[in-house]
């Protein structure tokens, strides 16, 4: 998303866009975010008050039964820019040492782009398990089958290096008389 700064207001304005931001899942395959942007911006003199609201949705497979899932985002962040004087020279950007709240822009820049602003707080935002609903019951270790849809008649797959720790609980401890 670029804002063209000198079209904006010297007072609040209120800016509203879809964007479709592209990122790669953990299986390297693209997905997209469909998200609504809301912009409250604030010029005082050459400084840009910025905050920006963030919604956003995309598909990708349940991480326990792998059938469609949506999964649905919200992020905000804040933002001040500000663009230098005309006889001020603007230091250059140590991209280490750089403020993510802030940014200084060279006197004569018109526009600004808040592309990277949008992509970080929405990949931060996705959660590391996305399910389909809050009670899906995964996929059979066993068979594979579907437990949200069917059932199976699989035996608990049990470890036997642990049987020696179960025998434990089954022996009679009671001491005798």
């Amino acid at each position: 998303m670029i804002l063209e700064l000198d079209k904006l207001s010297n007072d609040t304005e209120q800016v509203a866009a879809d964007e479709v931001v592209t990122f790669e899942d953990v299986d390297g395959k693209e997905n997209r975010i469909h998200c609504h942007i809301e912009l409250n911006i604030r010029r005082v003199a050459e400084t840009y008050l910025i905050h920006a609201d963030l919604d956003g949705r995309f598909a990708t497979p349940c991480h326990r039964c792998l059938e469609p899932a949506e999964c649905h985002i919200k992020s905000s962040f804040d933002l001040v820019v500000k663009k230098a004087s005309t006889d001020a020279k603007v230091p250059p950007v140590d991209e280490d040492a750089r403020d993510d709240a802030m940014v200084s822009l060279p006197a004569g820049a018109t526009e600004l782009s808040l592309d990277h602003l949008i992509f970080e707080n929405l990949v931060s935002e996705i959660p590391m398990q996305i399910r389909c609903r809050d009670e899906c019951k995964g996929l059979c270790s066993s068979c594979g089958v579907n437990l949200n849809t069917a059932e199976c008649d699989c035996q608990p797959h049990t470890d036997p290096r642990w049987n020696a720790l179960r025998s434990l609980g089954r022996r009679d401890d009671t001491p005798s008389k």
